[in-house]
């Protein structure tokens, strides 16, 4: 009886070793990379050389570097605040309201996440060139939104749905509108899941390459930066900016991981 629902522990042994291949996998480059960012020496090769920060500090002197972090945070702060309060207007209307199709409609809200993303970027760069729009930061900040906005309703719509109908309705009954009671009820109840989601969203943003490779020219993101240094010859800067990207967008991750798992009072 003790042992009735349990793995064999030749079936906990095998997940575990698939655990450990698939993080080895992952995280090894990473750590490689980590690694080479304080080596003196220009080329990623054993062995080690002397202990050396001018990666970083050539990182920091490099205007193109410094713009296109610039870029990237002032489109992706922009981006988290837009989807974040569209996405709770959206998620609030597909918990709360009754309609023909509501189970169509937000299957087709959330479509966008199972379509890869060069489709997309391909699909909004023909659309705006079609309008006579030239690439720009400001189309990468609209299709960048786009990308970020069913993620954000998926995240806000499971937090609507946990907080109980009848609060609003004590609301209402006492004399409070339905915007009044979204102010004083819900919005309090989701001030975890919201925080959570503009960390989420912009940590999306600012990583998010594809889209913002096809709706600018000559403005470059941060992650346009990386990629381009990679294509025109190996610096070893770019281990560097590939720590600081990869340690920022971890602790954002964390950081609304923690916030999501966090039950509101």
């Amino acid at each position: 009886m003790n042992g009735a629902g349990r793995e064999p522990a030749w079936v906990r042994g095998i997940f575990a070793t698939v655990f450990a291949v698939s993080a080895l996998v992952i995280y090894l480059p990473i750590a490689v990379m980590f690694v080479f960012s304080f080596n003196s020496g220009r080329y990623q090769v054993m062995p080690f050389r002397d202990f050396t920060l001018q990666w970083y500090e050539r990182l920091l002197a490099d205007p193109q570097y410094t713009t296109g972090l610039a870029n990237s945070v002032l489109i992706a702060g922009a981006v988290s605040v837009t989807a974040t309060a569209i996405a709770f207007t959206c998620a609030y209307s597909l918990v709360n309201a009754r309609f023909p199709g509501k189970t169509v409609a937000t299957l087709f809200v959330l479509a966008p996440l199972a379509v890869p993303l060069v489709l997309i970027g391909i699909s909004l760069r023909l659309y705006f060139v079609s309008l006579g729009l030239d690439p720009s930061l400001w189309l990468v900040y609209v299709g960048q939104t786009l990308f970020v906005l069913p993620l954000a309703i998926l995240n806000l719509r499971n937090r609507i749905a946990q907080i109980p109908r009848s609060h609003e309705e004590a609301a209402w009954a006492l004399g409070a509108s339905r915007p009044r009671a979204i102010v004083e009820i819900v919005l309090p109840s989701c001030r975890f899941a919201l925080v959570a989601t503009l960390i989420i969203t912009f940590t999306f943003a600012f990583d998010e390459f594809v889209i913002a490779y096809f709706l600018t020219n000559f403005e470059i993101t941060l992650p346009i930066k990386i990629w381009t240094t990679l294509v025109t010859g190996f610096d070893p800067t770019i281990n560097a900016a590939g720590v600081c990207v990869f340690l920022f967008s971890m602790g954002m991750g964390i950081a609304a991981q923690v916030l999501f798992t966090r039950r509101e009072a």
